[in-house]
């Protein structure tokens, strides 16, 4: 048993006995832009930090620092899991129970919240530590003076900058003794921080883990701190530029355990730079000595782009590497001169990328937009480049934000620059500064259609067909494509903070923001679940259309795609359908409403798959209509839209291919045995413009289409009951095989 003076660290003179002590670690999420805490039904990325003082906190209780006193140990991650502040108030006031908040790995984003919460605890007598990257940058770069460090000495929450490995278990004891003091600095020196070598190791919580999508998924730190200067990087001036790493037999060690008693299999190392570890090598050596074990574990990790030591790669790899996070920044060389990232060479990233390839390791780039040589047009053409020439499998898109604890911030202090003076924004999707080249508006819309650019379904298409013969590949970068395209696009959040399914308390919400009542908050909620519906239902068809056209097909389906193929190529060669098609779809938006129409036709006919000498003759006497169609709209149509009639009609009077025909006839009586039925091959289509045959729901689309269209203008008489059954039927079946293979995939756990 142990006495105290109370739980506000001397505040309180009533001495009390303490039969518990109840340490609870909160890792707080942010609010949105109406107030609004984030918080998903499950969550993707968990926390590092909240797993080290959990770590650290067991280790004290491992180790009977306090004798027999009961350490009970509570976790939450606020982003999956709704932090119970009232549940905690009334654990607080148990007999015997002496309990003590902290807020870790608080962000300058997170920041406000964690006040507001710490606020609420304070108002019930609970002591409350508050630490994190905002505290440690803000104090190491600029002092305790600055207003929100002295926000928290006032309200009496004490404050921790810095690494707390060798420090934990003396802050603890300073609490229980009632001498808690109101700041433990330990960053300052940044040459002589903590040695983590046998440090405790990060400690995953059950109970928190079960709030999250993927429950295998762990994230740990092997190693901190970065040798490079990069001007807007925290890490550096927190961590230091000396690494420090801890000992590879202990994550080994750490690795076993959580695969035994937590079925934990996939890691995201957290170290700011794997590739400058100096026992890098090691620690890969021990991790393969586990996969010989039998034990399937597999990991990301963050690199530079500077030159790696010789066999890094191939080891990787070996080890279970199988995705690694790249700072690249930017694409433009004077972007990457601006912000001291002088290892990033332009010209290197296709041959670097390729390597992790060979490798068969997946490529994630973070890219900064709003760098200073960055335009809304430059952005554009840069996004057409990264994906097109440098081809990462992934992209991470951050709006440029000065951070506390960065060279950058305080350079801006110095000047006097603007800066948003609320936190929350801080958060990488705000734009808070003034760029040179871009208002606000033109910086947001440019970093959005980043997003949509990289996460088109084109480019989808494109990444996944890389990995096609590499199913754990292939499975994963479908996952992370589901993933990042909800979080940016529909839920418009950065993925690195968000999860599946956004979750709306009523009463939490920023302080200032009113309250909504019962029927207000739940009629919005209706209005904007349904739209969310919506939009979920096209991206589930969308991500149906890049699996059909990426999947692996089997030798059959090969077989068949290639008969196919090598006879419609021929004829629509020789008709020249790909360019007239490229040409139409160029002029499409600019053309009037009555001449679209009359060409409609011509997406049909173009991606139409012929199996017989019927279909040949029907399709051949089609588009002998379409042909005169747009001879007829020459004579009527305005010279801007004639011009566009003119380009496709010379094109079309210089093809000659009546000799062709009847050979073309004998070749599909000879094709007709070999081909299964329609109903199997009912999800082909021809790709006019690349010339091949392709797996695409677009025939399904079309008739969705035609019938919401009839639906909503009322012409019942159109729509056709029995051709929209079966298409419903085809989808669903669709749909569901979709579903099944996914989740087969999924029962293997994410490697």
């Amino acid at each position: 048993q142990l006495t105290s003076l109370g739980g506000e660290g001397g505040e309180q003179a009533m001495l009390a006995r303490i039969d518990k002590f109840h340490v609870v670690l909160i890792k707080p999420s942010k609010y949105d832009d109406d107030g609004y805490l984030i918080r998903f039904w499950k969550g993707v990325l968990p926390s590092n930090t909240l797993n080290v003082l959990h770590g650290l906190t067991e280790d004290v209780r491992a180790r009977r620092v306090f004798n027999n006193l009961p350490i009970e140990v509570t976790t939450f991650d606020e982003t999956a899991e709704k932090v119970p502040i009232e549940r905690i108030i009334r654990w607080s006031k148990e007999p015997g129970t002496n309990l003590l908040v902290c807020l870790v790995g608080v962000q300058t984003n997170q920041f406000p919240r964690a006040l507001d919460m710490a606020r609420r605890f304070k108002a019930h007598g609970i002591t409350v530590i508050l630490g994190g990257f905002h505290t440690s940058g803000t104090i190491n770069m600029l002092g305790v003076d600055e207003p929100d460090i002295q926000e928290l000495l006032r309200e009496n929450i004490c404050v921790v900058s810095g690494e707390v490995e060798g420090k934990w278990e003396g802050i603890l004891s300073d609490y229980l003794d009632g001498q808690l003091k109101p700041l433990y600095s330990f960053a300052q020196d940044l040459q002589n921080l903590v040695d983590i070598d046998d440090a405790p190791l990060p400690k995953a919580s059950s109970k928190t883990m079960k709030h999250f999508a993927y429950p295998s998924f762990a994230t740990a730190d092997t190693s901190r701190g970065c040798p490079f200067a990069c001007s807007f990087c925290t890490i550096i001036n927190v961590q230091g530029r000396k690494m420090r790493e801890r000992s590879p037999a202990s994550i080994a060690a750490m690795m076993r355990r959580n695969y035994h008693d937590n079925g934990l299999s996939f890691y995201f190392f957290t170290d700011d730079n794997f590739a400058r570890k100096k026992l890098w090598r090691e620690t890969f050596e021990e991790i393969i000595k586990l996969r010989k074990e039998g034990l399937d574990v597999t990991f990301m990790m963050q690199v530079d782009l500077a030159r790696k030591p010789k066999d890094f790669v191939t080891l990787a790899a070996k080890a279970g590497c199988s995705q690694v996070f790249i700072g690249m920044e930017s694409v433009n060389p004077q972007n990457l001169a601006a912000e001291d990232k002088k290892q990033n060479k332009v010209d290197e990233y296709r041959g670097i990328i390729k390597e992790w390839h060979d490798a068969g390791v997946l490529v994630h780039t973070g890219y900064i937009i709003g760098l200073p040589w960055d335009s809304k047009e430059q952005v554009a053409e840069d996004m057409r480049f990264l994906k097109d020439e440098v081809g990462p499998d992934q992209a991470s898109f951050f709006m440029l934000t000065p951070l506390p604890g960065s060279h950058d911030h305080r350079e801006m202090r110095r000047r006097g620059d603007w800066m948003d003076p609320d936190f929350n924004k801080r958060d990488s999707f705000h734009a808070t500064i003034k760029h040179p080249l871009m208002s606000a508006e033109e910086w947001t819309e440019a970093y959005e259609d980043a997003w949509k650019t990289f996460y088109s379904k084109e480019n989808m298409i494109k990444s996944l067909s890389k990995w096609t013969d590499n199913p754990n590949n292939y499975w994963n970068l479908m996952a992370i494509f589901f993933w990042y395209k909800n979080a940016a696009l529909i839920e418009k959040q950065h993925p690195m903070v968000a999860g599946f399914f956004r979750l709306k308390d009523r009463k939490d919400r920023r302080p200032g923001y009113a309250v909504e009542s019962i029927p207000v908050h739940y009629w919005k909620r209706t209005k904007e679940i349904a739209a969310l519906l919506i939009l979920w239902t096209k991206f589930i068809k969308e991500m149906e259309e890049v699996w059909l056209q990426t999947r692996k097909k089997s030798e059959t389906e090969e077989r068949w795609l290639e008969q196919i193929q090598k006879t419609q190529s021929d004829i629509w060669q020789a008709l020249r359908i790909g360019e007239i098609q490229n040409i139409y779809n160029n002029a499409k938006d600019t053309l009037p409403e009555r001449v679209k129409n009359l060409l409609a036709p011509l997406d049909d006919l173009s991606s139409r798959i012929l199996y017989s000498r019927r279909d040949l003759n029907r399709f051949l006497k089609q588009w002998e209509h379409l042909r005169q169609s747009i001879q007829d709209l020459r004579l009527i149509e305005s010279e801007t839209t004639r011009k566009w009639l003119d380009e496709i009609q010379q094109i079309q009077n210089n093809i000659r291919f009546s000799d062709r025909v009847h050979e073309w006839q004998d070749t599909y009586q000879r094709l007709r045995d070999s081909l299964p039925s329609k109903t199997q091959l009912s999800l082909i289509k021809y790709d006019a413009i690349n010339d091949r045959v392709i797996y695409s729901r677009q025939e399904l689309q079309r008739i969705w289409s035609e019938s919401l269209s009839n639906l909503r203008q009322f012409k019942l008489w159109e729509i056709r009951p029995l051709r929209l059954s079966l298409a419903m039927a085809r989808d669903f079946s669709l749909t569901t095989s979709f579903a099944n293979t996914f989740r087969e995939f999924s029962k293997l756990g994410t490697h």
